[in-house]
């Protein structure tokens, strides 16, 4: 959303949201560094957007054209949009606030399609959900919604277990990323609640 100019996060809401933030550059920073190619953050801000974000963390797309991530890729990307969730649980010993409904609902989808409808997942394998669901057909002709009244409900059930389990598993890679580094956290998390807004540092 667009920068909301008049609008200023005060107290303990802004201190929240700079943790917050700064735990989306320390968890990104970290996953670039281990993943080639991957962009690195290169703007944070607490300032409140349209659209109800009260913060912002800005990492460019990728110098080359993407059409394609690979599942690691993918997982860094969801472990950084856990990055700010991590980090609130880290200071704030375990207490979450509402703060990250967008990252959750992003990195929520993300996890969705990569099991229900790229194939990324070992456990439910090789399968669209929406093709089954839209009773498309394989190779010999028959119709794929026979299969899918029959294993409907179990497919469903493992798809949802599946992505509970990525998202748990990126949670988890962001808080040791954050326990990792305390002082880099907090001196970034300091800096955005004075400053309001950090570039390229």
């Amino acid at each position: 959303g667009i920068e909301k100019k008049t609008a200023k996060l005060k107290g303990s809401e802004k201190a929240v949201v700079a943790r917050h933030e700064a735990g989306h550059a320390v968890v990104g920073t970290a996953v670039a560094n281990l993943l080639s190619g991957q962009p690195r953050v290169e703007k944070l801000s607490i300032l409140p957007r349209s659209g109800g974000a009260l913060g912002f963390t800005y990492t460019p797309p990728t110098n080359e054209d993407r059409y394609l991530l690979f599942v690691d890729e993918l997982r860094g990307r969801l472990v950084t949009l856990l990055g700010g969730r991590a980090a609130e649980e880290f200071v704030y010993s375990g207490r979450v606030s509402t703060g990250a409904l967008d990252d959750i609902r992003r990195a929520t989808d993300m996890a969705y399609k990569a099991v229900a409808e790229y194939g990324l997942n070992d456990a439910v394998g090789p399968v669209s959900l929406a093709t089954l669901s839209g009773g498309g057909t394989d190779d010999s002709g028959s119709s794929a919604s026979s299969l899918w009244g029959r294993e409907q409900g179990h497919l469903v059930d493992l798809v949802q277990r599946e992505v509970k389990a990525l998202l748990q598993a990126a949670l988890e890679a962001a808080v040791v990323v954050v326990r990792a580094n305390p002082t880099v956290l907090e001196g970034l998390g300091a800096h955005l609640e004075e400053k309001e807004k950090v570039e390229g540092e």
